[in-house]
């Protein structure tokens, strides 16, 4: 077998050669001590990467969004629906940064608002198409959201 086989380890020239009669044990003790190589830059580049490696540990995720949805059948055209959407999200208190987004060429829209007082949002589409109003209502605090849901369901689609 040649001396570079991947069979059996490289030694450097300046190692000791175990006596070919020493033991499997004896030559396999005097082979590791060979092999180690000397610190150097390999060396310190894997310290610095192992402490890369080192994190902190991850404090718990917080809670994603909670969302409330609901839809409705409607045969109302998109301006009725979108002026009967911004009217009755006032009144429930949504009224902070509105916008409207239309799609499908002008033919359907999404309507999105926060509210002023709550860390709630309120988003709404609209698509006479489909002849569908969508609404979903989200938030960090699942009470919060879910009142304002409760409220705006009831005055939209009335107590089913």
């Amino acid at each position: 077998m040649p001396v570079g086989s991947p069979a059996r380890p490289l030694r450097s020239p300046s190692a000791p050669r175990p006596p070919a009669a020493a033991s499997p044990a004896a030559r396999a003790a005097a082979e590791p001590a060979a092999r180690v190589p000397a610190a150097g830059p390999l060396l310190s580049r894997l310290r610095r990467l192992a402490d890369l490696l080192v994190l902190e540990p991850v404090a718990a995720p917080e809670p994603g969004p909670f969302v409330h949805t609901a839809a409705v059948h409607t045969t109302a055209d998109l301006a009725a629906s979108l002026a009967g959407i911004t009217e009755l999200s006032r009144e429930q208190g949504f009224s902070r940064d509105p916008e409207t987004h239309y799609g499908d060429g002008g033919c359907s829209a999404s309507y999105h608002v926060d509210h002023r007082d709550l860390p709630v949002s309120l988003s709404v589409n609209c698509n006479p198409l489909r002849q569908t109003v969508a609404i979903a209502v989200s938030g960090l605090d699942c009470d919060d959201a879910y009142r304002c849901f409760r409220a705006l369901e009831r005055a939209l689609f009335g107590a089913c």
